[in-house]
């Protein structure tokens, strides 16, 4: 009789350690009944903790957000060198061609060469 209630009474202990985690404390009891107490601590024991799930979840969210944003000004970035690119191409263009360094043949041909790369 005294094994019977030491099952019981270490069952719920056993409980009480699965209620943290993933395992839950119902859990962690009747695996404890039905195996024995030391192989339902043994288990709720291994299963993962409630806290480190949530703060695993809220990190990949973090990252997740992050990368979205990084991306993002990375494709922004991206553009607003293109267009100044081109833009800062043709301003030298047309001092190049008021300088009359080039003439206006070579001015036509290099500006449609900026334009179309």
């Amino acid at each position: 009789m005294g094994i019977f209630f030491g099952w019981i009474i270490f069952s719920f202990v056993v409980g009480f350690v699965g209620s943290g985690r993933k395992i839950g404390f119902w859990g962690a009891f009747f695996l404890s009944l039905l195996l024995s107490p030391l192989i339902g601590l043994i288990i709720a024991l291994v299963s993962k903790d409630k806290e480190d799930e949530a703060y695993k979840e809220k990190i990949l969210h973090a990252q997740k957000s992050q990368q979205e944003t990084l991306n993002n000004l990375s494709q922004s970035k991206q553009s607003e060198s293109s267009t100044k690119s081109i833009a800062d191409e043709l301003e030298k263009l047309k001092k190049l061609r008021e300088e009359n360094s080039i003439t206006e043949d070579e001015f036509v041909k290099l500006r449609n060469k900026v334009i179309n790369s």
